[in-house]
């Protein structure tokens, strides 16, 4: 009965997927090709990248290179383990308590358990995607370095998934506990928050290692032997991070005596999960999910924040209608966890880069400064990647309320310079921030510095301009994970014209800054006076990049049909 149930609700999901896909027209057909073609990128550079760093530990001497490769295998699964259990816990309170579908799928005729199975099976997939894209390229690669037989390879598939399995059930059984205590949405705010500040602390700590200083360099055996020390994960055997680094150790080996009982001690634990988990949820499931429908406490009058006062009057000048999305835009911000945490991981990227710039092996001036020009198009590489997800999806962000704004005499030339302004001068700071620190430890001179600020400022407007103008484009108003919104097809557009726009930028400043490096270290003479002219046609592409989306954008928003 729970099966053919399942069944039922999987055929459903599988036919949706398929009309979806094949009625998705032009622009979704764009959106799978683009989205294939990057994967594919990824899953190659990935599995080149680790094929080349095993490549290099396997001819360490002392068998020092072996050790580190398991080391390396062991922290990777217990890293991908513990993601995959906070990653299932995010997405369990979504799927299993937030779906939109759910209303009418409990109050149809189909037992409880058959509709928390398909969420398992959601839940599972939403999770461990991207883990299992950028794992699997690392174990192929593992096996090519130790020219593992075929039977490594038949056999990888069917391990992973008890590995992807385990953390699903122990995840959703948590989210489960929390659900029936807690409301839902309060307990996905916090743990995306626990989530973003795991993320972040694990990018720092495997940054401030330096891997890269045992590529291409003779080091000592000691240093190699306290790397490997450092990287010494905890090994216990009943972990299934350890069961998985043992049977990847022992297939690869031609071990399967010692590869069978690892296989079978996943495959168990797998299904003593599962089946735990389906038990309890069968007591406890919908009683959270129906805790969850009540609803929301209501907001308290207390006296407004001193950033929301502050921001009431920076943008009283700027008139009520400017002033009002200012306060919402904000407000809806800092109200969702999920969001502002994000500044976290941000933060952790910026140190991590600002590392990087000052770890370079720089040894003369023209190489600094050499180094600061392509500085500005990674600083904008960055800046594009963070406005995909918060610029262009600030439209999308109104949701279904947007009925409110479209209904209101409200002037969307208007409504968009508000979400312009409002995140161009964090934007900004964040890229000045980026540039003006890595060229101080650079050591540049001023005129290159005062280029590479303007640039960057210059970038960031238009960046903005394009994100906010191509999101009131193509919005998508009716998402269950405002995530959803950066990979549709216009985010991809997006993306692809912004680093078009920011290799012209970079394109345009670099004859100056070469015209004048050449006159202070080679004294060659050059004329610089054509420097204004690229200014100049610089200073033009930003304003078309920056005010013609907006414009059409305000036009797309009024013909927009709710």
């Amino acid at each position: 009965m729970i099966f053919s149930n399942l069944a039922l609700l999987q055929k459903t999901r599988f036919r949706l997927a398929i009309n979806s896909a094949t009625r998705a027209g032009r622009r979704g057909l764009f959106k799978y090709v683009a989205v294939f073609v990057m994967a594919s990128l990824f899953v190659v550079g990935d599995y080149l990248f680790f094929h080349r760093i095993l490549a290099y530990f396997n001819e360490l001497p002392l068998d020092v290179g072996e050790i580190l490769i398991v080391q390396i295998l062991n922290l990777l699964c217990l890293t991908i383990f513990s993601m995959l259990v906070f990653s299932n816990i995010v997405a369990a309170i979504s799927t299993l308590y937030m779906s939109r579908d759910l209303d009418f799928i409990i109050s149809s005729p189909i037992p409880i358990r058959a509709v928390f199975l398909s969420k398992f099976i959601l839940t599972t997939y939403n999770s461990s995607w991207m883990p299992l894209l950028f794992s699997l390229p690392v174990f192929v690669a593992y096996g090519n370095v130790f020219y593992a037989g075929w039977g490594y390879y038949a056999t990888l598939p069917f391990l992973i998934l008890p590995f992807l399995l385990i953390p699903a059930g122990i995840g959703i059984m948590t989210t489960m506990t929390l659900a029936r205590f807690f409301p839902a949405r309060k307990a996905y705010q916090v743990m995306s928050f626990i989530g973003v500040i795991f993320l972040a602390g694990l990018v720092l700590y495997l940054r401030f290692m330096q891997p890269e200083k045992f590529i291409g360099k003779d080091v000592a055996d000691s240093k190699i032997i306290e790397f490997v020390e450092k990287l010494k994960a905890p090994d216990y055997e009943w972990l299934p991070s350890s069961m998985m680094t043992n049977a990847l150790k022992a297939g690869v080996t031609g071990d399967w005596p010692a590869f069978n009982t690892e296989f079978l001690w996943l495959w168990m634990i797998a299904l003593v999960c599962v089946v735990i988990t389906t038990l309890v949820a069968g007591a406890i499931y919908y009683t959270g999910w129906a805790s969850s429908q009540t609803a929301k406490k209501a907001g308290s009058a207390d006296k407004e924040r001193f950033f929301y006062r502050l921001v009431r009057r920076v943008t009283g000048v700027a008139g009520p209608d400017i002033r009002a999305f200012f306060l919402k835009d904000s407000k809806l911000f800092f109200r969702d966890t999920a969001q502002w945490s994000q500044l976290f991981m941000l933060g952790a990227l910026v140190v991590v880069y600002i590392f990087n710039i000052r770890n370079l092996p720089l040894d003369t001036i023209y190489l600094k400064n050499l180094i600061s020009v392509m500085n500005i198009g990674l600083a904008g590489v960055v800046l594009s990647a963070v406005a995909a997800r918060f610029v262009f999806a600030s439209t999308s962000m109104e949701g279904r309320s947007f009925w409110a704004i479209k209904t209101a005499p409200v002037d969307f030339g208007r409504f968009l310079w508000a979400k312009f302004f409002m995140y161009f001068f964090p934007l900004l700071i964040l890229a000045e921030t980026l540039v003006i620190a890595s060229n101080l430890l650079l050591g540049i001179d001023g005129y290159v510095m005062a280029v590479s600020a303007g640039t960057i400022a210059a970038i960031t407007t238009g960046i903005t301009g394009l994100g906010v103008g191509l999101g009131a484009i193509y919005p998508k108003f009716d998402f269950e994970n405002v995530a959803e919104v950066a990979t549709t097809s216009g985010a991809i557009t997006y993306m692809i014209i912004s680093m078009a726009y920011i290799g012209l930028c970079v394109s345009l400043v670099a004859g100056p800054v070469y015209v004048h490096l050449s006159n202070t270290l080679l004294l060659s003479g050059l004329p610089e006076s054509d420097a204004w002219f690229y200014f100049g046609v610089l200073t033009l592409v930003t304003a078309i990049m920056a005010f013609l989306p907006l414009k059409i954008g305000a036009r797309s928003l009024e013909k927009f049909e709710i």
